[in-house]
């Protein structure tokens, strides 16, 4: 499996199960997927690009906040947060969007998301609060509902994954605006 990318060490397996299963699901599309059909990290492998600079980036944050923040809840939904892309989107054999998949239009990817994390607990006997703190990192990401979110974070773990998510995805559009 696409192992290197949950490279942290989980405390918690709840979490960790329902990141593995989900990597498990989608290991040969997590390696070429990009993570949108344009503005930023929208070439081949441009999710997993976006993903492992992010766990990066929380893991950090995560262990500077380490007396505020559950760790694993965060990672976990740092991990999973676009995952929902590889449904949302159609994609080349050169790994590049070129649509929008039916549940993306309907759905989107955190809905995507959010509905699998439920499937995957249920089946796995995850508690329903993990589950549903997990869901809601997955709803919130976006950060406001003019931007895409379902809700807006509660919790601090959905703050800072919002948070992480805008100043990677802004730091890479200022990138690719500057590369030329």
């Amino acid at each position: 499996p696409v192992s290197f990318i949950y490279r942290f060490k989980s405390k918690d397996e709840d979490y960790k199960a329902i990141c593995q299963e989900m990597i498990n699901r989608y290991e040969k599309e997590l390696r070429v997927f990009p993570a949108a059909k344009s503005v930023h990290h929208s070439f081949r492998s441009g999710l997993l690009m976006h993903t492992t600079n992010m766990l990066i980036l929380a893991e950090y944050i995560a262990d500077i906040y380490k007396a505020h923040v559950d760790r694993d809840l965060l990672l976990a939904g740092v991990l999973l947060h676009d995952i929902g892309k590889i449904k949302e989107f159609t994609v080349s054999e050169l790994g590049l969007v070129t649509d929008y998949s039916i549940d993306g239009k309907l759905m989107g990817h955190a809905i995507i998301c959010a509905e699998e994390i439920t499937e995957i607990a249920d089946k796995l006997g995850t508690p329903e609060e993990k589950a549903r703190l997990l869901k809601h990192l997955i709803l919130s990401h976006h950060g406001k509902p003019e931007h895409g979110a379902a809700v807006v974070p509660v919790c601090l773990e959905a703050e800072l994954l919002s948070c992480i998510d805008m100043l990677y995805s802004r730091v890479e559009i200022y990138s690719e605006a500057t590369a030329n």
